[in-house]
Formats: structure tokens, C-alpha cells, sequence
């Protein structure tokens, strides 16, 4: 297997999950990760796209920037940002590929496919690199998403033609749940140490 994603529902620790083993394996990782902004009593207000390089660094050292918000809630409205992966995102991925690094794709069937640019990007990544991790949003949550959202979000092909590249580059999207977390850790360490 040359790319392991998870897929399961939200909150469940899918992202927690690989950035915790990222971290405590120190393994040096390309790409990308999504980091939800929150209020002060705690309510998402946003979601910001972060390159993965960060995940080496401290937490106290590193700050939010607004313009790599990609859906943000200002006043009550709701607001998306494709730009973000247009220009920030194609960056990161074009980086990684260069890099030679394992890549972290976190995560990746939702909003950003709405971009031409950055999906062809994705799928060169997916094509090229020999090692990726990363989430892949769930039909559920998808759906969800879907239903919850102001603006348009008909993704359905993308999401089916990322799923196939992903499997044609001999790569798996596992169900992740609360009862397998603990297994897909130990499958997740093997993978990398390979």
C-alpha cells in the first residue's frame, strides 16, 4: 500500500490521530492540514488550510492567518475562500512533491474540489509520491455538509474520480471508529516506518 487514508465521522479523532503520530514518530511531512478556528465560547468560526511542515513546530510558536481561512462565519454569514487553494494550496502540494517527504492530505473531499486548479494538483500528487497519508471526508459528512451549506457544493464526480485515482495508485481509504482507533494506530506506525 503506497497511500493510507482514513474516512469517518466528525470529532471522531481521524486528524487528531495522525498528527499525534507525525509527531511522536518526528517524521518530517509535506502537504497539508485543516485547522478549525474557533469563538471564545468555543463554536467553529472557520477553517483554515496550514501547511503540515508546522506540525514540527510548536504549538505556542505558530499563528493563524486569515487569509488561509477557506470557509469563515463573520456576523452570522458564512463565507468561502477557493482562492486558498488556488494559490496557497496548489504551493503547499507542488512543495511536497519536490520535497520528497511523505505527504499529509488532511483532509480532502469537500469544499476544495470546487477547484479545478487545486483538484488537478491532487490528483498529480496522489499520481506521483510514494507515500501519502491523510483523511478523506466521508460520504455522511459530505452529505451533511451539503445540506448545511448557503452555496452550492455538487462535488459528487470529483469526489468519485479522487477516490479511483486513489485506489489505482494502490492506495486505501479505511473506516475509521472509536473501536478501531487503537489498531489503525499500530497499522498507521507500520506504514510509515516502511
Amino acid at each position: 500500500m503506497r497511500h493510507f487514508f482514513l474516512e469517518g465521522d466528525k470529532f471522531v479523532g481521524k486528524s487528531t490521530m495522525l498528527q499525534k503520530v507525525v509527531q511522536e514518530m518526528a517524521i518530517p511531512v509535506g502537504g497539508f492540514y485543516v485547522e478549525r478556528r474557533r469563538d471564545a465560547l468555543g463554536n467553529i468560526t472557520g477553517f483554515e488550510l496550514k501547511a503540515a511542515s508546522e506540525l514540527s513546530v510548536s504549538t505556542n510558536s505558530l499563528e493563524n492567518v486569515d487569509h488561509h481561512c477557506f470557509i469563515q462565519t463573520k456576523d452570522g454569514k458564512r463565507s468561502r475562500n477557493l482562492a486558498v487553494f488556488e494559490e496557497f494550496g496548489c504551493e503547499l502540494l507542488r512543495k511536497a512533491r519536490q520535497s520528497g517527504q511523505i505527504i499529509l492530505l488532511d483532509e480532502i473531499g469537500g469544499v476544495e474540489l470546487l477547484s479545478d486548479r487545486f483538484t488537478k494538483e491532487l490528483h498529480t500528487t496522489i499520481q506521483q509520491v510514494p507515500k501519502i497519508l491523510g483523511v478523506f471526508k466521508s460520504e455522511k459528512n459530505y452529505q451533511r455538509q451539503k445540506q448545511h451549506t448557503v452555496e452550492k457544493l455538487e462535488i459528487s464526480h470529483q469526489r468519485e474520480s479522487l477516490k479511483q485515482e486513489i485506489f489505482k495508485a494502490d492506495g486505501e481509504i479505511i473506516p475509521f471508529t472509536h473501536e478501531n482507533q487503537d489498531s489503525l494506530e499500530t497499522r498507521l506506525r507500520l506504514f510509515l516506518k516502511k
